[in-house]
């Protein structure tokens, strides 16, 4: 039996009805809610005093607050009132109480003018961060104010601030400065202040010293700085631009209980390494110096009316007896 060969079967074709496309379907809208509650935020001092505009903050009820906290410069929270986490009803109020940061300080110096001296211990000012400050001069007992240095008004700044006052004695009409040398002409009392204490020792006349002030009380009296708390009263002294002056020597001694030529030997008898003066004469002026141990010839003994000695030893070379030491003689 014989078969006969059959044709595979032929597959499907899909007609173009087959393929009938999809189409998208679009998003369903998203709707909110119009927001129901509403909350008001102040932001105010210690005093109630409104730092910034209020916050105006809506949402749904019971939803939550989404609050924060504001930073305000020179101020820090101090307290919240009313505060909430949710919208609790339709209408709200929060308020955030906020305390000035404290400022830097405003030191006062109290000083003499004159000497730079403080007056009294320095006094400090605190206040809160802008807020204002006035300052006045305080009274010093003795003294008027003469000048004032630094803002004796203002506002508490994270800046530290310090004011200068600075006072002169009641009793001190006018003040110079000056550069220059007075020599005394006679033996002075020292002072520790303008017709102040005296110290108890004197500076002898013909002295030469360097001038630093000149001070005229309201007496008319006048008085001399000569550096530190030294001070004297400008009587019997001369005043000069340089430090050189002729000097008044002391009136030469004249009476002679003694006089003798000698032809003796000797030599200094001074400290070790020690230079003595020597003079033109007795109480004269300076003729130049001698070693110790120097040999001397000693021409003339003088013995002055003082019961002092003195050698001649050169034509117009003399010394103090008692800086000599004579050798033995023959």
């Amino acid at each position: 039996m014989s078969h006969q060969p059959t044709e595979p079967p032929v597959p499907h074709q899909l007609t173009p009805e087959t393929l009938t496309p999809s189409t998208p379907t679009a998003p369903a809208p998203v709707t909110h809610a119009a927001p129901d509650a509403t909350l008001v935020v102040r932001l105010v001092d210690q005093r109630d005093h409104p730092l910034q505009p209020a916050l105006v903050l809506t949402g749904q009820l019971n939803a939550p607050v989404r609050l924060k906290i504001p930073e305000i410069p020179g101020y820090t929270l101090l307290d919240i009132q009313g505060f909430t986490q949710n919208f609790l009803s339709a209408y709200g109020l929060t308020t955030l109480v906020y305390q000035s940061i404290w400022g830097q300080p405003v030191t006062t110096y109290l000083i003499d003018y004159d000497t730079g001296q403080l007056l009294a211990l320095p006094r400090t000012l605190r206040g809160k961060l802008r807020t204002p400050y006035q300052l006045t001069p305080p009274a010093v007992t003795g003294y008027h104010i003469f000048q004032a240095e630094g803002n004796q008004h203002g506002q508490f700044s994270d800046q530290s601030k310090r004011v200068l006052y600075f006072y002169r004695r009641d009793a001190w009409q006018t003040v110079q400065r000056v550069h220059q040398y007075v020599t005394l002409t006679a033996d002075h009392d020292v002072y520790d202040l303008p017709a102040g204490t005296a110290y108890g020792y004197q500076f002898p006349a013909t002295s030469l010293w360097r001038l630093f002030a000149i001070i005229t009380l309201t007496d008319q009296s006048v008085w001399y700085n000569l550096g530190g708390n030294q001070w004297l009263a400008a009587t019997d002294t001369q005043r000069h631009q340089h430090w050189s002056r002729v000097m008044a020597l002391p009136p030469k001694v004249t009476t002679w209980t003694q006089r003798q030529t000698v032809h003796w030997t000797g030599h200094v008898d001074y400290v070790p390494q020690g230079r003595l003066t020597i003079y033109r004469e007795p109480y004269g002026e300076v003729a130049g110096q001698l070693q110790n141990g120097d040999a001397l010839d000693v021409r003339q003994c003088l013995t002055d009316d003082q019961g002092l000695v003195w050698y001649q030893v050169g034509p117009a070379a003399y010394i103090n007896a008692r800086y000599v030491r004579l050798n033995p003689q023959k």
